[in-house]
């Protein structure tokens, strides 16, 4: 039975909606007029090949339509150039061939099924002219019927319209670009007149802003390395501020005057995020699985809820009667809506059924409290997401209505004061593996391909990495040829290892239902194998020097204020199966065995030790306290090769284990680094030259416009 043709054409940014009989743009509706339209079908039903004018005037002016056919088409195309911002002189999409016809450009997913152009409806002259007629005869004997009628209609119009209207929530209509830059950022907040927002600089996050209109970014002064504001006061007047240090989340609270002054502490205790009632009498935190209320200046906590994982994105609704929030699943990885009243009663989820594998989070109110606008992380793709407070009907809860479609990921979505906005990050995520030339430089490695997770066969010619942002498992030639995709959707993949005989790789993964846990697959391919199926985490899986083992983090290090009960790091037998947890090693990851098989070296949770074991005395050796992450031994195993995120001057680092002599090799400061939720990436290549991640993602705040 044949395939029905695809009714929706990708081209770049772009995606054309034959049923819909949209053009939409990052998701965004674009406005296209019907001619314009009906070209560029049929310029995307036969991409690369001639369309001729002729053929173009057949379909949109038939033969019985007087009209100047050269201005008009003309015309036509100058507006869907426009829409595209297509440039004739040098274009991207479609090209003119004089006094021929025009061809797409471009590569295009998805085929356009040939249609026919929608009839312009008319009504003939003498069918017209009847009705007048019959009209005249019947107009007296039909007045009072009509006087009569008349309220009936305008109640019936009324009711329509009131119907229409309440199923028919606000829609995208168009976008703005307000930053620039490409630099990481996220979590806004708005005063209505700027942005204020979490943005990456250097190697650790600060407090930008910018004006709702855009222009230029700037940065508040806040005498903390890393710092994000998660709310703003209902008067604008202060700042909600958190510090943190990476990899823990949970850090002081703080305001901040605006538009400049002095943060002051709120109250002692920690967290990993936190909102204020309108009137800030109150702040609600989250710490661990609780969530805890204050009074506005922090004293006084008291325990809201207790939760099956940390809470975030604490939102009050405008009247401040509820509180939603996301909560994080630390053992599957997911994260769903929640809500409960502002005394911690009727706690409950939003959206009960609406996803198997939830990835909602980051929500917040229109200023009405009508509407709830979010993001949800589905098919590899995030996209906001509008969830109306209540039908009108009975006061039951709304269905959520997508905003965007893609490509970008929207993120991080915020109303504008007047609620005829959204304020969201957009993002095409994108990287580029480089590696260090020994001077002073890095260069591209792999021709530039987007990827990230870099790992070489014990021969030096073969190569694994992790694609982005797709998160898949490939494997090819050092050169660049043989390349094999090992998994698929919707398996994300992380720290690919290989085994010592090149049959095996070793691999981190997880499905929208699960938490990164350890897999096997074959190196040429096959069925993905999880490496201890009860357990509950698998990070970070090496190989013992003789393929017979492998040693893997049991427990998830990652979660703020959660601890999932485990052994920590220890060795799985892949003959026996059998795992044996390493003494005293509960509270560390990112194991790495020594070429040798003497040693693994190992990072405690908090990321400030790199220590060593001694597989024979089955003892520890704390080597450097600093902020570490990701060690690599050298190929001889003389060395210990890391990287210290020290905010302000990040480097590269080599420890030679003989004397424990620390050597600084190279320094990252100002250099944009990749990053995932395992931090940035870094890794030797085959001759221990440094390898890392540059970010060449598209990440700016768009203002979306609502009808």
């Amino acid at each position: 039975m044949a395939q029905p043709a695809t009714r929706v054409v990708q081209f770049g940014l772009f995606e054309l909606d034959l049923d819909a009989r949209e053009l939409r743009k990052s998701g965004v509706r674009l406005k296209l007029q019907e001619q314009p339209f009906q070209i560029l079908a049929m310029l995307l039903e036969r991409p690369g090949e001639i369309v001729t004018r002729e053929e173009l005037q057949k379909r949109l002016w038939p033969q019985d339509t007087f009209v100047d056919f050269d201005l008009s088409l003309n015309s036509a195309v100058k507006r869907l150039r426009q829409a595209l911002g297509d440039d004739s002189e040098n274009p991207r999409f479609i090209e003119t061939l004089y006094r021929r016809g025009y061809r797409f450009m471009g590569p295009v997913t998805g085929r356009a099924a040939a249609s026919e152009p929608i009839p312009v409806l008319s009504i003939p002259l003498q069918a017209r002219a009847n009705s007048e007629s019959l009209l005249t005869r019947a107009g007296v004997r039909n007045f009072r019927t009509l006087v009569w009628l008349f309220p009936v209609v305008l109640v019936l119009a009324g009711l329509l319209l009131w119907l229409k209207g309440s199923s028919s929530p606000p829609r995208i209509i168009g976008y703005t670009q307000i930053t620039s830059g490409s630099v990481r950022k996220g979590n806004i907040v708005t005063d209505g007149e700027r942005l204020y927002f979490s943005q990456l600089q250097g190697d650790h996050f600060v407090v930008a802003q910018v004006s709702v209109r855009g222009g230029e970014t700037s940065f508040l002064s806040i005498p903390f390395a890393d710092v994000y504001a998660p709310d703003i006061a209902g008067d604008s007047s202060t700042l909600l501020i958190a510090d943190f240090e990476l990899p823990v989340e949970e850090g002081r609270l703080w305001s901040l005057p605006l538009p400049a002054g002095s943060p002051q502490r709120l109250g002692d205790s920690s967290a990993h995020a936190a909102t204020w009632s309108r009137d800030r009498n109150e702040v609600v935190f989250a710490r661990g699985s609780d969530v805890y209320t204050a009074d506005g200046n922090g004293s006084q906590p008291r325990k809201l809820a207790s939760l099956n994982g940390p809470a975030f994105g604490l939102r009050f609704s405008p009247d401040g009667r509820r509180l939603r929030f996301e909560v994080h699943d630390p053992k599957s990885g997911s994260s769903a809506l929640w809500e409960m009243n502002r005394d911690g009663t009727h706690l409950q989820t939003l959206l009960s059924g609406w996803s198997k594998s939830p990835r909602e989070c980051c929500g917040n109110w229109s200023p009405d409290g009508k509407y709830y606008v979010f993001q949800s992380l589905r098919e590899g793709k995030t996209n906001l997401w509008l969830l109306p407070a209540q039908t009108r009907w009975f006061g039951a809860q709304g269905k959520a209505q997508r905003l965007t479609n893609g490509p970008l990921d929207f993120s991080f979505p915020v109303f504008s004061k007047d609620g005829k906005k959204i304020f969201a990050v957009g993002s095409q995520p994108r990287s580029e593996p480089v590696r260090y030339d020994g001077r002073s430089d890095f260069s591209p490695y792999l021709g530039g391909i987007s990827a990230t997770d870099l790992a070489f066969s014990s021969d030096n010619q073969s190569v694994t990495y992790i694609s982005v942002p797709e998160g898949t498992l490939w494997r090819t030639k050092v050169d660049g040829t043989q390349r094999i995709q090992l998994t698929q959707p919707p398996l994300q993949a992380a720290l690919p290892r290989w085994s010592p005989d090149g049959t095996q790789i070793a691999f981190m993964g997880r499905t929208t239902n699960t938490n990164w846990r350890a897999y096997l697959i074959a190196s040429e391919g096959g069925v993905a194998h999880e490496l201890v199926p009860d357990a509950q985490a698998g990070f970070d899986p090496g190989w013992s020097p003789d393929g017979k083992s492998v040693v893997v983090t049991l427990n998830d290090s990652v979660s703020p204020g959660i601890s999932i009960s485990g052994p920590g790091i220890a060795i799985v037998d892949l003959q026996t199966r059998k795992v044996s947890p390493l003494p005293g090693a509960a509270q560390l990851f990112s194991p790495r065995w020594s070429p040798d098989g003497k040693l693994i070296a190992a990072i405690s949770n908090d990321s400030q030790k790199l220590v060593l074991f001694d597989v024979v005395t089955k003892r520890w050796t704390e080597l450097v306290n600093t902020p570490i992450a990701y060690p690599s031994w050298s190929h001889d195993g003389k060395y210990l090769y890391f990287v210290t995120n020290v905010p302000d001057d990040p480097a590269f680092f080599r420890l030679r284990i003989s004397d424990h002599k620390l050597e600084r090799l190279a320094s990252l400061k100002g250099l944009q680094r990749f990053y995932t939720d395992l931090g940035s990436w870094t890794g030797l290549a085959p001759d221990d030259s440094l390898m890392l991640v540059r970010d060449t993602s598209s990440q700016e705040i768009y203002a979306l416009d609502l009808r």
